[in-house]
């Protein structure tokens, strides 16, 4: 299986058809080649659910000190099937078990000013020393009959979900005892696609899963040729049989005249059946934003979780970024709003109890049917005020 992701739990966008477009945003500017911060706050003002990724983004953890000491998280949700075909939603999770580390400012320049490579010299030197990096591998399940008992929805890649509720369950570990020989034949044709599952795991609705799943195997074709999987970084290293036949870069010596299937002069028979999710639809389907959009009350959960000291540092970053001379005062009052709107939301209280109460001077006894309630309260809004204060900028909610 190949488990693609990256070492935040959350990405910046839930619908994958906007991937191009953040992409040439994040990138250099296409006439100086130059990134910018005004390019990028422009698209992402368009886009409010990139409030909880860049609480990790403009974060400590934003520069991780090295690769041995940063998690990683598949983001997407997968679908988990046993040979019942009962199904649970999963997502997956790497914790290094020497702890995660990052580099402030100072220190992310001092070091990656005296060597750019130090990630990678760290991980290469580790190994070659006997000190292997490892991962636990980590899991989170849910029974998708309970998907709508959040307040998000559990397939948008821009929400976590609260260990809390549903815990780390330790299912594995991966430990990297050997270095490899040849960075571009092992590590530069490398190529990854979320397509790629096993008999046990597949798929979910989760918009940005079902884009990625065509999208990536295209890419590969497009940057390693039609036969990439013939690549010893991609092949399987079990015994495999398949009718891939000639296309560029061909390598595979093939002398067999049988290269379809099924046919009565291969003994080649239809592989193992398993399970796969059962797909019960009601309604019509269509394009739509999701119902559950909820896109500012676990970015405000993360930030008040920060010691004072940190969020100052994370305030910091903002008004820096904020500060661009070609950001707008439309773009800025539009990213004072979003965070200015990171809501304290208290715990729904659901009581559907029959509540008796006897009092005798006024009634010989009657009943109270509660009923559920939610407080709102604009808890924090500091952070906000905070920035609008440094930039001069009144926020417009």
């Amino acid at each position: 299986m190949d488990l693609v992701g990256n070492n935040f739990p959350v990405f910046f966008i839930r619908d994958g058809m906007k991937f191009p477009d953040m992409v040439h945003a994040l990138k250099p500017n296409p006439k100086s080649h130059i990134q910018e911060n005004w390019r990028i706050l422009d698209f992402f003002s368009h886009h409010p659910e990139s409030l909880h990724m860049f609480t990790f983004l403009f974060d400590d953890v934003g520069v991780p000190q090295d690769y041995r000491h940063m998690d990683g998280s598949g983001v997407n949700t997968y679908t988990l099937i046993n040979k019942a075909g009962k199904a649970h939603y999963v997502k997956f999770h790497w914790r290094p078990t020497c702890g995660v580390k990052c580099l402030l400012e100072d220190d992310a320049v001092k070091v990656g000013g005296s060597n750019h490579s130090h990630a990678t010299q760290d991980l290469y030197d580790s190994i070659a020393a006997g000190n292997y990096p490892e991962w636990k591998l980590y899991i989170q399940t849910i029974d998708p009959d309970h998907e709508d008992k959040f307040d998000f929805d559990p397939l948008d890649v821009t929400k976590t979900w609260p260990e809390d509720i549903l815990p780390l369950q330790p299912v594995g570990r991966m430990v990297l005892n050997k270095n490899i020989d040849n960075f571009f034949a092992e590590n530069e044709q490398i190529a990854f696609c979320p397509a790629i599952v096993v008999p046990g795991v597949y798929y979910s609705d989760d918009k940005l899963l079902q884009t990625r799943i065509f999208s990536y195997s295209d890419t590969q074709r497009h940057r390693l040729g039609p036969n990439y999987l013939q690549l010893p970084a991609n092949a399987p290293k079990c015994a495999h049989h398949n009718n891939h036949h000639e296309g560029f870069m061909n390598f595979m010596h093939r002398d067999e005249e049988i290269n379809y299937f099924p046919s009565r002069y291969d003994p080649v028979r239809h592989a193992e059946r398993f399970p796969i999710p059962p797909a019960i639809l009601n309604g019509r389907r269509e394009k739509a934003i999701i119902e559950k959009e909820n896109n500012f009350k676990q970015p405000g959960e993360r930030y008040r979780s920060f010691e004072p000291d940190r969020q100052d540092r994370f305030i910091r970053r903002w008004i820096d970024a904020l500060s661009d001379p070609r950001v707008t005062h439309e773009i800025r009052s539009i990213w004072i709003s979003y965070w200015s709107q990171v809501r304290l939301e208290v715990q729904i209280y659901n009581s559907r109890n029959i509540l008796f109460m006897n009092v005798e001077q006024i009634y010989t006894g009657f009943l109270i049917q509660c009923f559920s309630f939610c407080i709102v309260t604009q808890a924090d809004r500091s952070l906000g005020q905070k920035l609008a204060s440094h930039l001069n900028v009144r926020p417009s909610i």
